[in-house]
């Protein structure tokens, strides 16, 4: 745990107390100088740490709010906030074709239309992370589903950075503990050798009641993280990471991330049903290849699933 979680654990364990300076300084092993600027940082970031000389320092909580200039990093520049839209999506698709330039982020405290894949209706109140980007990648159209895997594991990675324990759910969920925690689009605009436009569409519970009456259990971040950690960070943290990641990928594909993503995998070793041409088949999940394809075992032999949709069997099958 970073020093900054540190900071954040010894002030938010004693909410409505004062921690003096020089305590938190002994107690993380800097110096008052060096707490007063994490303080200043923490601050910038959204936290919410009340000071006063003499008496020391109070946690308040974490702001639940989003500045568009701290999220203007990696190849993002152009951020657009919204307090509602029907889909973050349809904005950035609209933007798109309108000649938007690539790294368009697209933000809404809550949708009133939003959708997972294969149309299904994504809940989406305030709270949560609900955001769209805009890509141009110079790569393959046939390439572009792999990029959900590839932003999925940087969520896991910023995650796991906090405690975390997050799988990847293969081809576009992320899982705490057995519960989905966030889903992830894309949709684009190609012909036969090129990507016009790629939208890149993310879903994340953070701080919001997660929605019940679905076949498939659902939980917030909040229940892991409490208030320690801001939706402004968090994003953050993963756009500094996927605009890495972005560039690799475009250069080198998905093989480079594949042993990560494999490590992460909540399918791997279990037990599901997919879907092929020729109809519903069941087999065990045996990870990801080089292209980010599904390997699945059957009575049959090996089957790489490139799309669709896969179920577990059973929760807990091995």
């Amino acid at each position: 745990m970073t020093a900054k979680h540190d900071l954040i654990d010894l002030l938010s364990r004693r909410p409505g107390t004062r921690v003096s300076g020089s305590d938190l300084a002994q107690a993380l092993g800097m110096t008052r100088a060096a707490v007063h600027k994490r303080v200043a940082k923490l601050r910038a970031q959204g936290f919410r740490i009340d000071g006063a000389s003499r008496l020391g320092y109070r946690w308040v909580g974490a702001a639940d709010r989003l500045e568009p200039g701290g999220l203007r990093r990696g190849f993002v520049r152009d951020v657009h906030l919204f307090d509602a839209l029907p889909s973050t999506q349809d904005e950035a698709k609209t933007r798109a074709l309108a000649g938007a330039p690539e790294g368009t982020l697209i933000v809404a405290d809550r949708q009133t239309a939003g959708r997972g894949r294969l149309g299904r209706a994504w809940v989406s109140p305030p709270g949560g992370l609900w955001y769209s980007i805009l890509l141009r990648p110079p790569i393959a159209p046939d390439a572009v589903p792999a990029l959900i895997l590839v932003a999925a594991l940087d969520w896991a990675r910023v995650l796991e950075a906090r405690g975390v324990p997050a799988r990847l759910k293969w081809p576009n969920d992320l899982w705490v503990e057995g519960r989905k925690v966030a889903g992830l689009l894309t949709e684009m605009s190609a012909e036969m050798d090129r990507v016009h436009w790629a939208v890149l569409g993310v879903g994340v519970n953070v701080a919001n009641d997660p929605p019940g009456g679905t076949d498939v259990p659902a939980a917030s971040l909040k229940q892991w993280l409490g208030d320690r950690v801001t939706r402004q960070e968090l994003l953050a943290a993963w756009i500094d990471r996927f605009s890495k990641s972005y560039r690799r990928f475009a250069a080198d594909g998905f093989a480079p991330f594949r042993p990560a993503y494999a490590a992460r995998s909540w399918l791997r070793g279990r037990a599901v049903r997919f879907q092929t041409a020729a109809g519903a088949a069941t087999g065990r999940a045996a990870g990801v290849d080089a292209t980010g394809r599904l390997m699945v075992e059957t009575p049959r032999g090996t089957v790489a699933v490139a799309a669709g949709e896969v179920s577990l069997l059973r929760l807990n099958s091995r």
